[in-house]
């Protein structure tokens, strides 16, 4: 793996393009906003201007960016140009039907691509914690893996073209459901009485355990510190949450899963949204479940 594009440089992409500069990669990198190309210059980043400018001599893609329209914009402007057999590998959370046609638009002019959401947020993509959800080919997922270890802690090949999102799709939904489930029983719990950090050592080591519990808890000085914390100021946002929770039911509609919960989850975060806290931390819902 000689050189790398890294397209998207906002939250998420700067920490991942930071810790390949950390592992020695030559990374060119291309964002809208060139100040935040810029802030990246003194950790080693080469400076694209344009789309144009990122496909020279490039082995390695890698897109971090807001929603699959975007992501489809960016890779009609490079696709026709890359030199075949490039790896194309998108870390954006976007509809399983549209990764599905990006990946047969690589295909089709002979270029490697995997889809590759992540599930971490911001924290895990600045300490490397990240987890890579991916879907495509073994060939491909084998080039792409010591990237990956770099930027993360854990990936998995879910399966052929889609998989990645398809999996992630799932994932943020449970993380969705279960988030509304462990503030509702806080909030019983606050209502009964009990205090918050007794009740915490009981839901963290008993049978309700869960990571939005142990890592993630929506009360402040309860558990692990959190985005409670620090008045919900976002990991991950409420907007962003919504954003995959449409993806999900999106995927729901086209299989006729049965999902009441996802709906429901969906539900609240739309109700949290429309009260203009959609800037907060996805765990500020259990203010919105009382």
């Amino acid at each position: 793996m000689k050189k790398i594009g890294f397209i998207g440089l906002g939250n998420m992409g700067s920490k991942m393009v930071i810790n390949l500069l950390k592992a020695n990669y030559e990374v060119v990198g291309y964002d809208i906003n060139e100040k935040l190309i810029d802030q990246l210059i003194p950790n080693g980043i080469k400076k694209a201007s344009s789309l144009k400018e990122i496909i020279n001599d490039i082995d390695v893609i890698i897109t971090m960016l807001p929603n699959g329209e975007i992501v489809e914009k960016v890779y009609e402007s490079i696709i026709n140009k890359l030199k075949p057999n490039t790896l194309l590998t998108d870390c954006s959370t976007i509809d399983v039907d549209k990764a599905k046609f990006l990946h047969k638009k690589c295909n089709k002019h002979n270029l490697l691509s995997l889809d590759a959401p992540v599930s971490g947020g911001v924290v895990g993509a600045e300490n490397r914690t990240l987890t890579f959800m991916v879907g495509g080919s073994d060939e491909a997922y084998n080039l792409m893996l010591p990237l990956f270890n770099v930027m993360g802690n854990k990936s998995v090949l879910c399966g052929s073209h889609s998989s990645g999102q398809a999996a992630k799709a799932c994932n943020n939904m449970l993380l969705a459901i279960t988030m509304i489930g462990v503030g509702e029983a806080f909030n019983l719990g606050s209502n009964l009485g009990l205090d918050a950090n007794k009740l915490f050592q009981i839901l963290s080591t008993s049978s309700a355990s869960c990571w939005s519990i142990n890592n993630y808890c929506p009360i402040e000085n309860v558990g692990p510190k959190s985005p409670a914390d620090n008045n919900y100021q976002p990991g991950f946002s409420a907007n962003l949450m919504l954003k995959d929770l449409t993806i999900a039911l999106e995927a729901i509609e086209n299989t006729k899963t049965s999902a009441p919960f996802g709906r429901k989850a969906k539900e609240n975060f739309e109700a949290m949204i429309n009260n203009e806290k959609g800037d907060l931390d996805f765990s500020a819902i259990i203010n919105f479940n009382k």
